[in-house]
């Protein structure tokens, strides 16, 4: 019964680092990005970082490990060819 409980707090700090990750990049996706990347989170992706350039405003999100990219029309690539870097 104790575990569970312990269980239960690791889980929901989880998902309060999580939705912290997101608020931090939310602003920076554009109307498409936002509408592409909620289709996404239904299937339980998570939204990573958005990177920015002078043309274009890149979201990247994954779900296990596998990545994709959303552009700034709102236009997902299930096989981006993106590598991460690891801290």
């Amino acid at each position: 019964m104790q575990t569970s409980a312990i269980s239960s707090f690791t889980d929901f700090d989880d998902r309060r680092i999580a939705q912290a990750h997101i608020d931090q990049h939310w602003h920076k996706l554009s109307t498409a990005q936002r509408f592409a990347f909620y289709t996404l989170a239904k299937l339980g992706y998570q939204l990573l970082f958005v990177r920015q350039s002078k043309n274009e405003n890149t979201a990247v999100a994954r779900q296990d490990g596998l990545l994709v990219t959303i552009d700034s029309e709102g236009h997902i690539n299930f096989n981006p060819s993106l590598v991460l870097r690891n801290h």
